[in-house]
């Protein structure tokens, strides 16, 4: 068989079809100057967008609503907003899109990237049934024949009247302002917003794609949606970690990266530099609380099996950090709408080590509190000999009147640092670094490192407050222990 260049033609039109990922790569030189430069992490993520199609071709209830979590520079804008728009309406032209990202200004350039890929010679000879309507074919909004439609908003704005198949929504909150917490929940509202935007109630697929930026951002919020809703979450650090999610994606990293041509090691080295610890952990970590922290360290602390700890004749106490009232006026967007939690820390001295046996937060009235503690503590070998601590803040002297006068614990009031939270966390360090204070490995694990470790930029700092009464209890006062800790610690500063 002769092969005309009709046939190369045919064939190339048959696999950007068949493979969004093969779309990608034919399309590429339509709007991007730079060469095209392959990479596993695209072909994965062209590959779950594509498995989206059938469901919005066929109108079939949408099968979960979907998180990818990349590297910045990682092509994700260019493969979701810019090019999977054509390749959707190439096989469903009546599709109805809504996308987003945090400024108009980029939300338009995308958009009107993939105007450029429509209205290009080769898609329209691939894709003729595909074409855009003269009198509607603004940069903000333009419809196809087929009756498909692509509308652009962005973070803060509105989008009245506007329903769509599949919302694409990239980084809904700018990068450099990542801690402000304002800024978090204008990106939350807005994504909620773009929720209800909806051809058919409950039944409109979320594609969120973003580097963390906080404990709280936009992937936190729809996570925390997954009880109510099915929800996929892709994360993929520019590093080989932990965080690798699903498992499976961990083989498409080489030499321990996730693009070693974008992302070589001596750029990461850059990155890190530039943005420093909390920023490169997010951003390209994926990792919002960074492994190693800010005042406090990880690897600071031991962690002991429980079997291997020695219980017989020790004496176990517990401190409380009780939750404030119920806070006014402040937004619902996020989960720092509730209030705080009730933080709870379980600890055992022996030889002078310190050890962290259960730490729990809890959200909970005072009635049901009072009940959890005393339930809570029998189970984490309270004695006659031990004690409840409770700093008398908050509704925490509310808390030692109810248990004293419901419960058989011995609950006493413990007076909190005056200095500020950083200070106290300081001052505790030393006798942290020494190792002086050890986890029993349990689940609560992750948590509470993710708490000290991450403060101040924790959302919740619970476990700080209680880490530095235990200090003061065990430690301060106790001079002998206090110059043990001293000397201990100055060998590693």
């Amino acid at each position: 068989m002769k092969i005309t260049k009709e046939f190369i033609y045919e064939v190339e039109k048959q696999c950007c079809i068949e493979s969004f990922y093969e779309f990608v790569k034919s399309f590429w030189d339509e709007i991007i100057q730079e060469d095209y430069i392959d990479s596993p992490h695209i072909k994965y993520i062209c590959d779950e967008l594509q498995l989206l199609v059938p469901y919005i071709k066929d109108r079939k209830k949408k099968p979960y609503d979907l998180i990818i979590n990349v590297p910045p520079g990682s092509t994700k804008t260019t493969l979701v907003l810019q090019m999977f728009p054509p390749y959707l309406w190439a096989i469903d032209p009546t599709a109805r899109i809504i996308s987003s990202s945090h400024s108009a200004p980029l939300s338009i350039e995308s958009a009107s990237k993939s105007r450029d890929i429509i209205l290009c010679p080769k898609y329209q000879r691939f894709f003729p049934n595909v074409k855009l309507r003269s009198d509607k074919s603004a940069k903000t909004s333009y419809e196809n024949t087929k009756n498909g439609t692509r509308d652009v908003t962005s973070t803060g704005s509105g989008i009245t009247g506007r329903h769509a198949h599949i919302k694409l929504m990239d980084d809904l909150q700018e990068i450099s302002k990542a801690t402000s917490k304002p800024d978090r929940e204008k990106a939350i509202n807005h994504m909620k917003t773009l929720f209800t935007r909806e051809v058919e109630k409950g039944n409109s697929i979320n594609v969120l794609i973003m580097q963390r930026l906080h404990e709280l951002d936009c992937t936190a919020y729809l996570l925390g949606l997954s009880s109510k809703r099915k929800v996929k979450h892709i994360c993929l650090p520019a590093e080989l970690s932990d965080l690798v999610s699903p498992i499976e994606c961990k083989s498409m990293y080489i030499d321990g990266l996730l693009d070693p041509i974008r992302m070589s090691r001596e750029i990461l080295e850059d990155k890190a530099i530039e943005l420093g610890t909390y920023g490169f952990a997010s951003q390209f970590k994926q990792e919002p609380t960074p492994p190693e922290g800010g005042i406090i360290k990880r690897n600071w602390f031991n962690v002991m099996l429980k079997e291997l700890f020695f219980i017989e004749k020790s004496v176990f106490h517990f401190f409380i950090d009780t939750a404030y009232e119920k806070k006014k006026n402040i937004s619902k967007a996020t989960n720092e709408a509730r209030n705080d939690p009730t933080g709870l820390l379980c600890t055992v001295e022996q030889r002078g080590i310190i050890y962290l046996w259960d730490y729990r937060e809890v959200y909970m009235e005072l009635p049901q509190l009072v009940k959890f503690v005393e339930s809570w503590a029998k189970a984490n070998n309270y004695t006659n000999n031990s004690s409840i601590k409770i700093e008398p803040k908050a509704s925490g002297k509310s808390t030692v009147q109810t248990i004293r006068e419901f419960t058989s614990l011995n609950v006493s009031e413990i007076t909190g640092g005056k200095d500020s939270k950083e200070t106290e966390l300081t001052n505790a360090a030393p006798s942290i670094e020494s190792r002086r204070f050890t986890l029993i490995q349990g689940d609560w694990n992750r948590l509470f490192l993710d708490r000290v470790c991450g403060f101040p930029n924790a959302a919740h700092d619970e476990a700080v407050d209680l880490i530095c009464y235990a200090k003061k209890f065990y430690l301060d006062g106790n001079i002998e222990a206090a110059e043990i800790a001293y000397k201990k610690a100055s060998k590693y500063l």
